[in-house]
């Protein structure tokens, strides 16, 4: 089969990158053109590059993904799409999405999250000093705004021209807002470091990020997705999740099991779908109620979201989920990813509050693990032979 890329000794199918080009697209909601297929190829290449640098990388360091590793993520995944266990490949086959590439990606995935644990994290450490600095810091700007973001990072590449770089970037802005999963985007096309997370960057202070950035979150909407930002060594989207006053006050560790319905949709569907959404609420009696309805829509950003801390969460979603009972449902919430319909199925209760010295340690410490894998990753491609063959 034709080579689309050699990554030192391995090659890249054409056949791998349609097949991860097809999972990519289902996975973010976007459109599948044949405009947005080529817009997002050189993406989906880059992303595959890295991905095989860090597999070489993770089982040169004697990491191995297990069968037990695939059994239970893949189970996760079931779980997630409310797909009965041992039915993912049929799930995907129905929707015309190559079951290989999905667990390829799973592989890769498992593989580098156990490099990172194992290999990367031990050597990031957080003194006391340190600590003490940054809560001397943070007294010092109480009061002052913070922001609660997520991020994709497309960074340049010689193997891309600035003009097809650009108009892939446009081209996620735009699906972005009509609708498409801001994190799932991320998880498939990002190239920051914090893309397994779904680019979530957690809460960052004005002045401690990129002053592009800063700029552009002063102007923005919560909720909002920003236009395309131009940095030294590539483009970056955000959208503000949240925002707030700094505190230096430990943070509620309460935590909700979430599932939902979304009806995505701009300005034009918000009435149609306010009017379903609040219909699903009605006749939802339970978590189980609720993601029958979200299957009925065959809609693969409903379903269940996972454990969600509750202050990690929008405004409007943590005021409507704290003191609403396990099983009821929301009222209809509109976001500018469509309209959305919550409910906690379990929730976690801590009368405990996070030591305020260890939340700034696992602040930090995420930072410098960010940048840790951002460096390696660099260096990993700086000495590697790429061959792309076009």
């Amino acid at each position: 089969m034709r080579i689309a890329a050699v990554v030192n000794d391995r090659a890249i199918s054409a056949f791998d990158l349609e097949m991860r080009v097809d999972v990519a697209i289902y996975n973010a909601n976007l459109a599948p053109t044949d405009e947005m297929r080529r817009r997002v190829s050189a993406t989906v290449l880059r992303n595959l590059i890295d991905e095989t640098l860090r597999m070489e990388e993770a089982a040169g360091k004697g990491i191995r993904v297990t069968e037990r590793d695939m059994a239970e993520a893949i189970a996760h995944v079931e779980e997630n799409n409310g797909v009965p266990r041992g039915g993912l490949e049929g799930f995907l086959a129905r929707r015309g999405i190559p079951y290989a590439a999905v667990a390829d990606q799973i592989r890769s995935q498992i593989a580098w999250g156990k490099y990172v644990s194992q290999r990367l994290r031990p050597t990031v450490s957080v003194s006391e000093e340190e600590i003490d600095s940054e809560l001397a810091r943070l007294e010092a700007i109480r009061g002052r705004p913070e922001y609660l973001v997520s991020e994709i990072a497309l960074y340049d590449d010689p193997a891309t021209s600035a003009a097809e770089l650009r108009a892939t970037v446009d081209s996620i802005v735009a699906q972005l807002r009509r609708g498409a999963d801001f994190a799932a985007v991320a998880a498939q096309f990002s190239q920051g470091a914090l893309a397994r997370d779904g680019g979530d960057l957690g809460w960052i202070q004005e002045g401690r990020g990129r002053p592009e950035i800063d700029r552009a979150l002063a102007g923005m909407e919560i909720g909002a997705i920003s236009d395309p930002i131009r940095v030294l060594d590539g483009w970056h989207i955000i959208q503000l999740r949240d925002r707030r006053a700094v505190t230096v006050e430990p943070e509620d560790t309460t935590e909700l099991f979430l599932t939902q319905v979304l009806l995505p949709g701009g300005p034009a569907e918000a009435a149609a779908n306010t009017a379903l959404a609040e219909d699903i609420r009605a006749g939802a009696e339970g978590c189980d109620a609720l993601r029958a309805r979200g299957a009925a829509i065959e809609n693969s950003l409903s379903g269940d979201l996972g454990w969600v801390a509750l202050a990690d969460m929008p405004t409007p979603f943590r005021d409507a989920l704290r003191d609403l009972e396990t099983g009821t449902a929301t009222a209809p919430l509109a976001t500018d990813n469509g309209v959305h319909v919550l409910m906690a199925c379990d929730r976690r209760e801590s009368s405990e509050r996070m030591n305020v010295r260890d939340m700034i340690y696992d602040r930090v410490a995420r930072r410098r693990l960010a940048i840790v894998e951002r460096r390696l990753l660099r260096d990993l491609r700086r000495g590697a032979f790429v061959d792309l063959r076009g």
